[in-house]
């Protein structure tokens, strides 16, 4: 088998549920327009949609768990929700896994009304986080609508927040290999 071609159809086949969709349509066809021959296709053409469908939930499920270690409180504060809001707001695995994945949801959240009405601005405090932890200098200046370092600090303490809408500004700092500095005015 054309390996690297046989790798980007399953790749694709495992991360995406239309690729899924076209493919098991028409498995035949979907595998010749990746390049294999026909023998290969055949070959794919006998994959068992099940096992596929099983794979491919198994891998969301890491993707989730991944997103739920970037943005903790995020998760805890969405509590079931999350995961459903997470694959709404993603489709292809993107180049920067974790942060790719919580920025997808950070992003959604702040176009898309969601209960709590603080929750968008809470992920887009810890992507702040995950930002300032990047390479090199780092300087972040964020506003947020509500004090989400009183959310998050309520969040964090077992709590269920209890705030009203408070401006906020926050400050990130980092030099190369230096340690990270935060402060909310």
């Amino acid at each position: 088998m054309a390996l690297g071609e046989t790798q980007a159809l399953l790749a694709r086949l495992f991360t995406d549920v239309a690729a899924r969709r076209a493919f098991f349509a028409a498995p035949q066809a979907e595998a010749l327009r990746y390049g294999l021959s026909d023998e290969e296709a055949a070959t794919l053409a006998g994959l068992d949609r099940g096992e596929v469908e099983s794979f491919a939930k198994s891998l969301l499920g890491k993707r989730a768990l991944d997103t739920r270690k970037t943005l903790p409180l995020t998760a805890r504060a969405l509590g079931d929700r999350f995961d459903r809001l997470l694959f709404e707001a993603i489709d292809a695995p993107t180049k920067e896994r974790h942060r790719g994945d919580a920025a997808a949801l950070a992003q959604r959240l702040a176009t898309t009304p969601c209960s709590p009405p603080w929750i968008a601005d809470l992920a887009r405090y810890e992507m702040a986080f995950v930002d300032a932890r990047r390479s090199g200098f780092v300087a972040l200046a964020r506003r947020f609508a509500w004090p989400v370092n009183d959310i998050a600090r309520q969040l964090a303490a077992g709590a269920r927040p209890d705030v009203s809408p408070r401006g906020r500004v926050g400050l990130w700092f980092r030099a190369p290999q230096g340690r990270m500095f935060h402060h909310m005015f």
